[in-house]
């Protein structure tokens, strides 16, 4: 039998007070685990919904990893614009690096060279309003230093150079920026398979935006939208992000959820020496001066919650995805890391299905009996609105968390607005960020949201 779920783990930061500099906590490249001291929390009460049902899918927006990682990306990048006093790229990439910044769940930075975000790391357990309890934090709290390249893939540390960067002689296309405005772009699905996932981030850069704009804006200048959608089409995101650079002179692009998307991108924002701040958990092996990530690569997250899984007494593991790049080069991590451990191979097994996939009725009853032994889990990178059968499908073969937990990478407090969650009770994921941090800056961050969504009828 898995071991008893850990007590609550809250934390109060500020937000918002932007500096530059590399002081600060630091934090290992290796998260150690601890065992929060506070009290456990008691699960929030859950209001009737208009249609009587308690899931969270009537529920007031919410706010998630993603969503708070795409709102401080704004931040950071009109921080250093203002650093830097100008908003040439080659400018703003260098004013970026070692950027200290108080976000809504908590203080982070910015990474001296990697393109990353020095973050905490957190195990969620889903409570019936669609929320999470933190029932892990790693690293004493402190911020855990993000790697782009595995060290279970790289156990020497050979790693390729970034790629990206302006090239000596290149002429490149120039934001269009007036004494009174600059264009940025949001490039994230608004229709499609991800639109699950996707229409927050757009709605919350929106948010950032408006508040920007309402103290003044960026170096004295009003921040004008240009917002596309790919519509869930890997090759369109391409597209959109050219028009956006070559035609509407933006001077940055906010986008892409899946790795897919990310990597159909890239080399435009190369070949362009462009700028796109990417807020989503990914696979890591890639380091382009091109992009910020500021979500968390494997060791920011991956790792973690399969360390958190094996001390939960979890002897079997079954990987589980959808067919595209983060989950198949998640899971080579996941593998390395797990036979690094001792795991046996005949532990472990990995299956794929495609975007949207819809009937997991077979897969639940191969997931049932892997775990009839009472130690098994399932490691989930299943994106989109696929997870919305799984779990269904899941709850529907009888299964809990208590007699299999779901350990997920792509399911937060967003996608659970889409669920039905009494039945999901239980189960888990592993991010830098909750709604539920206790803070009052966090506080003040999704009543804000909220209350923006609301005025600008964003459901």
């Amino acid at each position: 039998m898995l071991l008893a779920r850990r007590s609550s783990f809250v934390i109060t930061l500020g937000f918002l007070l932007f500096s530059s500099g590399c002081g600060g906590n630091g934090g290992d490249s290796s998260p150690s685990a601890t065992t929060p001291q506070e009290p456990a929390a008691t699960e929030s009460s859950t209001a009737a919904q208009p249609d009587g049902s308690d899931s969270a899918v009537a529920a007031a927006r919410v706010t998630d990893d993603p969503i708070e990682a795409a709102y401080f990306g704004v931040y950071v990048w009109k921080a250093a614009v203002e650093k830097a006093g100008s908003f040439d790229i080659d400018k703003v990439r260098e004013a970026a690096y070692g950027l200290e910044f108080d976000a809504p769940g908590g203080r982070k930075r910015m990474h001296d060279s990697n393109h990353h975000t020095y973050k905490p790391v957190y195990i969620g357990e889903i409570l019936r309003d669609g929320q999470f309890k933190i029932v892990k934090e790693f690293n004493d709290g402190g911020l855990v230093e993000p790697d782009a390249y595995s060290s279970y893939l790289h156990p020497d540390g050979d790693v390729p150079s970034p790629t990206g960067g302006p090239v000596a002689g290149a002429e490149y296309p120039q934001p269009d920026v007036t004494d009174d405005s600059v264009k940025v772009g949001i490039l994230h699905s608004l229709s499609g398979t991800m639109a699950i996932s996707e229409t927050s981030l757009k709605d919350v850069v929106s948010f950032a935006v408006d508040e920007i704009n309402k103290s003044g804006g960026v170096l004295g200048r009003q921040i004008d939208l240009v917002i596309e959608d790919p519509a869930s089409d890997w090759d369109l995101f391409a597209e959109k992000a050219r028009k956006m650079i070559t035609e509407d002179g933006v001077a940055v692009i906010f986008g892409c959820w899946t790795s897919v998307s990310r990597k159909s991108v890239l080399p435009v924002f190369e070949e362009y020496n462009h700028l796109l701040f990417y807020p989503v958990q990914y696979e890591g092996e890639e380091l382009s001066l091109n992009v910020f990530y500021t979500a968390a690569p494997p060791n920011q997250q991956l790792v973690p919650a399969a360390q958190y899984m094996l001390d939960d007494g979890v002897k079997k593991f079954y990987l589980l995805g959808t067919d595209y790049v983060f989950p198949r080069t998640a899971n080579k991590v996941l593998k390395a890391f797990l036979l690094a451990q001792g795991v046996p191979e005949t532990n472990i097994i990995e299956e794929y299905t495609p975007f949207h996939h819809q009937d997991y009725q077979t897969i639940v009853q191969k997931v049932k009996d892997f775990a009839a032994s009472g130690d098994a889990c399932v490691l989930s990178t299943i994106n989109g609105d696929s997870n919305v059968p799984f779990y269904k499908e899941f709850a529907n073969q009888g299964l809990t968390s208590a007699d299999c937990p779901i350990m997920a990478f792509s399911v937060a407090e967003d996608e659970l607005r889409a669920m039905d969650v009494p039945p999901l009770v239980g189960h888990l994921a592993c991010w830098n960020y909750f709604q539920s941090i206790a803070s009052a800056e966090n506080a003040a961050f999704v009543e804000g949201f909220q209350a923006y969504c609301q005025a600008n009828g964003l459901k």
